[in-house]
């Protein structure tokens, strides 16, 4: 056989056995190509859902990060608010100590407040015993003096518990003189063993007192001074020397007209003005003074108490 032909079967057999080999590799190269573009359209299915999924993620990191924001400035918010609350707790605190405090000192004043009212209920009752006795002693005294001088002498009991004696002018004096007549001194002398020097009243004080109508004499009103008060003293000298009344237990005044007991412009109402009063003053001439001030402050006691 022929060389040439031998290389041609030769070479159609290498292009066969080439062609099945090509043919071989390219159904292997299909197959993965195929394979390979089923993973590729898998790796894109994939990616894609990665993608979403990343913008999901990416959205909910967004929302995350606001709610994160939100989080914070209300995080924020609220420990300025627990500053505040804490800061009005403590002064709420403070507040409370102190009301606790001046709750207590109340509560001891009130409690003082009760011991002295009822020290100054004592008192009162004190007091107004005192002065219930002292008006039953003067009602007898006074019921003595208007039986014994009949309506040469008034009598009357003023609140402080002070005798008052009221001595009309003319029976001690002349008209216009401040000597006493001789019908003055017994009467003085009668009044004292009365009154004046009984014991009932050794220890209260003798208030003389002189009074004249509103006529200035001789035209000088205030010669309407001097006689008053030369009558008092005429008076006060003769209880003292005369009808043995300590001095210590003596004073006089003049009053001029400037007292009456009538304004009425009548001969009536001047005779009554032109007078001399002896006032007996207990020692305890403030009595009616406290009376009414201890009922004013247990008033304001008994109002602070109910507070």
């Amino acid at each position: 056989m022929p060389k040439n032909k031998i290389l041609a079967i030769v070479s159609i057999s290498v292009l066969a056995i080439a062609a099945i080999v090509l043919g071989v590799i390219l159904n292997s190269t299909s197959k993965k190509f195929k394979q390979t573009q089923a993973e590729l359209a898998t790796t894109q299915t994939t990616l894609q859902e990665t993608e979403t999924a990343k913008t999901d993620l990416e959205k909910k990191l967004a929302e995350t990060e606001s709610t994160l924001s939100e989080t914070q400035n209300t995080l924020s918010e609220t420990r300025s608010e627990l500053d505040r609350t804490k800061e009005i707790l403590q002064n709420a605190s403070e507040a409370a100590r102190k009301i606790a405090a001046e709750r207590n000192e109340l509560q001891q004043d009130k409690n003082a407040l009760e011991r002295e009212k009822e020290s100054l209920r004592a008192k009162l009752t004190e007091i107004e015993s005192e002065l219930q006795r002292i008006r039953e002693q003067s009602q007898r005294s006074i019921a003595s003096i208007q039986e014994r001088f009949k309506d040469t002498v008034g009598a009357v009991l003023d609140e402080a518990g002070r005798l008052k004696l009221d001595v009309k002018g003319k029976i001690l004096f002349e008209t216009g003189s401040a000597i006493l007549s001789t019908e003055g001194k017994a009467l003085l002398d009668a009044i004292s063993e009365e009154v004046l020097l009984n014991v009932d009243y050794s220890d209260y004080a003798i208030r003389i007192e002189g009074h004249t109508d509103n006529t200035p004499i001789g035209g000088d009103a205030l010669r309407n001074w001097n006689l008053s008060t030369e009558r008092a003293i005429a008076a006060v000298k003769y209880l003292q020397e005369h009808a043995n009344v300590s001095a210590e237990r003596l004073a006089a005044t003049g009053y001029a007209f400037y007292q009456p007991i009538d304004t009425a412009e009548t001969s009536e109402a001047k005779a009554k003005n032109r007078r001399i009063e002896i006032i007996l003053v207990p020692p305890q001439d403030f009595l009616s003074e406290l009376l009414t001030s201890l009922q004013t402050v247990m008033q304001s006691i008994g109002q602070t108490g109910s507070q």
